[in-house]
């Protein structure tokens, strides 16, 4: 392996992270950007392997990478599909209708927004708690800049729980699946 490479693979990384987070200003998907950098530092991997060993490690390791990588996204998948026929047939909603007394003050709606997000975060993923509150914030048909004061409720309490359960958060699934943290470390540490 050439001297250069592990410098190239770095530059490719950050490059792949500045693309990311300048996503607003390139306007290039984060999801493409990541692809083309991870691809092309794989085939930088594949094309400088010096001999058959190394080749076989690097197929090895892109086998593991994609295997990790289909598990996590066919869970995360079901776990949304699951949330979406709960929420199309009207579940969800209902039980919150069902759950909230017929006249409450803005300050405990606004309470009990942020605990519905924080703990349905918890069970779903952070993508579909913030689409499923946002959702049912929307049906309260509030005016602008208080559905703006409930979705900013919602969206801190979805990334609070969201950790507090290895279903609620990809990065605490990642690591949940990799043997470093159990349940019970997770739900102390929220």
């Amino acid at each position: 392996m050439p001297d250069f490479l592990p410098y190239l693979l770095i530059a490719l990384a950050i490059s792949g992270l500045l693309a990311v987070i300048f996503e607003e200003v390139i306007h290039i998907n984060k999801a493409q950007s990541v692809l083309f950098f991870g691809a092309f530092s794989w085939i930088l991997l594949f094309m400088f392997s010096p001999d058959t060993a190394m080749h076989q490690q690097v197929q090895q390791g892109l086998e593991h990478n994609i295997s990790e990588i289909a598990s996590l996204w066919l869970f995360l998948v079901a776990a949304m599909t699951f949330v979406a026929y709960l929420n199309k047939k009207g579940l969800i909603e209902n039980i919150i209708y069902r759950v909230l007394p017929a006249q409450i003050s803005e300050r405990k709606l606004l309470f009990l927004t942020g605990i519905f997000s924080f703990v349905f975060s918890s069970l779903a993923d952070n993508i579909t708690a913030t689409l499923v509150s946002v959702a049912l914030i929307l049906s309260l048909r509030l005016p602008a800049a208080k559905t703006l004061r409930f979705a900013t409720v919602v969206v801190v309490a979805v990334n609070s729980g969201g950790v507090a359960m290895i279903t609620g958060d990809v990065t605490t699934l990642m690591i949940f699946l990799a043997g470093k943290v159990s349940i019970t470390n997770l739900l102390l540490l929220s």
